[in-house]
């Protein structure tokens, strides 16, 4: 099938270099309003430059389109692609910056038959998915806390990310939201017109579980995550590759002269410890076009989304925890500026 990618801006050029040879795709068509982006990406010959996304919509023969630009565009190019014929969507992350905008694509994904992916690609790192499935197995207990740390902008560009990994790794929905939103602390690098601060935020799923993503904009990072559950720790550092699991031994009951028993549980072979981009984008073009349950739908997007509205109607009512999901005609029709 042939597949176009709409924005050349980093994440576009890495998709653009994963379907350079993918199987079952074939890059057909990349849009950029700026022909620097254009001019600038190597290609080969037959694949078409297009200046605008109406350029893109008038070829009518790409199935497959990949929407990489800032959010405040995702919606209504999602539309247009779909008006257009595309039926296999991938929306960058944020999905959208409002839940009405999340609605509209999902209605519309559903009116016109198009499979829509949302690039949350954790879910398709090796890493994570193995810490997913060995919590499930319940070997390590049950989760009690996850918490999550990213250095850099914002809660949107970023946060939705962490907000996301924490409802894969723990498959829980997400109940009550407080949150905190810093003040930027420099220009957004997208332009003038964003606004995503940092911020902190402290989500209560399902279960009794709680996880708390930090946002920070002058943060040195590198992003860590923390699992904390009743019969092990995790600790990862997805820059190092550093991943440690510690379980206890349950069996072992506490008292004088016999300590708890802790022992490490080792990351299989086959599993490469550090994060992959190219891998992520290959598992989401992959999991697009199969025949298979989407790991990352837009209900997924949609939740990401719902987290960070949530979190912004927390900090402007004093920091008071806010109940999922959202119901009010003006909390789904609030638009947020982020990236």
């Amino acid at each position: 099938m042939k597949a176009a990618v709409v924005g050349l801006g980093p994440h576009g050029r890495r998709i653009v270099d994963v379907l350079r040879d993918f199987d079952g795709l074939e890059l057909a068509a990349v849009v950029d309003r700026s022909e620097t982006a254009l001019s600038s990406v190597e290609l080969p010959p037959d694949v078409a430059r297009c200046r605008s996304d109406e350029d893109l919509w008038s070829r009518g023969d790409t199935p497959v389109v990949c929407i990489a630009t800032n959010g405040p565009s995702h919606s209504a190019l999602a539309v247009k692609a779909m008006d257009a014929g595309a039926r296999y969507l991938l929306v960058e992350k944020p999905m959208a910056c409002s839940l009405a905008e999340c609605n509209q694509i999902q209605e519309h994904a559903r009116a016109t038959g198009t499979r829509v992916a949302v690039d949350h690609g954790r879910r398709h790192a090796p890493i994570y998915q193995w810490l997913r499935e060995r919590i499930a197995s319940g070997d390590w207990g049950q989760v009690r806390a996850i918490w999550m740390q990213r250095p850099d902008i914002g809660l949107g560009c970023n946060g939705t990310h962490s907000f996301d990994t924490a409802m894969y790794l723990a498959d829980a929905k997400v109940e009550r939201v407080t949150g905190w939103v810093d003040e930027p602390l420099k220009k957004n690098p997208r332009g003038e017109q964003f606004r995503d601060p940092g911020g902190l935020v402290v989500m209560e799923l399902s279960g009794g579980i709680r996880a708390i993503v930090a946002q920070i904009e002058d943060g040195a990072g590198p992003t860590s995550l923390e699992v904390d559950m009743t019969g092990a720790r995790i600790r990862y550092c997805e820059k190092k590759g550093i991943v440690e699991v510690i379980q206890r031994d349950l069996s072992v009951t506490p008292g004088p002269n016999r300590p708890p028993v802790f022992n490490d549980v080792p990351l299989p072979g086959d599993i490469p410890p550090k994060l992959d981009m190219p891998t992520m984008i290959r598992g989401c073009l992959a999991d697009l076009i199969a025949d298979t349950p989407l790991a990352s739908d837009a209900r997924h997007g949609r939740a990401a989304v719902e987290v960070l509205v949530a979190t912004y109607l927390s900090h402007e009512r004093g920091n008071v925890p806010v109940e999922l999901p959202l119901t009010g005609s003006e909390d789904i029709a609030r638009s947020l500026p982020v990236t």
